[in-house]
């Protein structure tokens, strides 16, 4: 059984990732030679990470398991999600869209969609939510899109985006800064404003979610309740992507 743990990948004066409590206490860490963008814990005691043209399979030692290279270098991998069986991640550069791959990092699939995603999440319904701008995009793995959930308001900027059960978590930037709670069809059932800016947003057991900025990491009740401000003292880094690893839902 793999215990409960918080992920975040850092760039910076340092580049790597760090394996934290739930209570934001560091564990362990492993420093690599790459900015990562985002990363996603794995179902078997790991971690993907995307970065440039690569997505980098971890295992939370620190052990390379694989990197695998796009041969396009104008691709840019920027999001990550990972389930029991599939990894997805978005890109950007050359091309706009979704790869589709399995645990080992074969290409499944893959679809355009036209547009630049900030953040991706894998939905409980064999589906995907993508944060761009302001919208919120709801696909299905196969590429169908099911909704465009526009705010009206476009200086509002979507900066990533995490499920889990029923619920949907949309950290955003712009004219306001916070996170947004919203159903699976995208209707919104609350918000905080948090007044600062979030790279990517978490959702954990028991309504928490964990967001990164700059080089804090924060746990937030989903009723907008701060529970916990993890500042590294040095403010040179910053954490760029959140992820959780726990075994209260299946």
């Amino acid at each position: 059984m793999i215990n409960n743990k918080v992920l975040a990948s850092y760039n910076g004066s340092q580049r790597g990732f760090t394996v934290r409590s739930m209570q934001l206490e560091q564990e362990s860490f492993v420093n690599g030679d790459f900015n990562f963008e985002n990363i996603a814990a794995g179902p078997n005691n790991d971690v993907y990470l995307p970065s440039a043209n690569h997505i980098y399979h971890y295992d939370l030692d620190g052990k390379l398991i694989k990197d695998m290279a796009f041969p396009d270098a104008g691709i840019d991998y920027t999001g990550i999600a990972v389930t029991n069986s599939r990894v997805f991640a978005t890109y950007e550069g050359s091309q706009l869209g979704v790869t589709v791959r399995d645990l080992d990092l074969n290409q499944i699939s893959f679809f355009a969609t036209g547009i630049k995603a900030n953040g991706i999440a894998a939905g409980p319904n064999n589906d995907l939510y993508l944060a761009a701008g302001n919208h919120i995009y709801h696909y299905n793995i196969d590429g169908t899109l099911i909704q465009d959930m526009v705010f009206p308001d476009d200086s509002i900027n979507y900066t990533d985006v995490s499920v889990i059960g029923q619920r949907v978590y949309a950290a955003y930037n712009g004219s306001q800064e916070g996170f947004t709670v919203r159903d699976l069809q995208l209707k919104q059932l609350s918000f905080t404003n948090t007044g600062f800016n979030i790279n990517a947003v978490a959702a954990g057991p028991d309504n928490t979610l964990y967001l990164s900025s700059g080089n804090h990491l924060y746990q937030y009740q989903s009723n907008g309740t701060l529970l916990k401000n993890m500042t590294f003292p040095d403010d040179r880094i910053n954490y760029s992507g959140i992820s959780v690893i726990f075994t209260s839902l299946t």
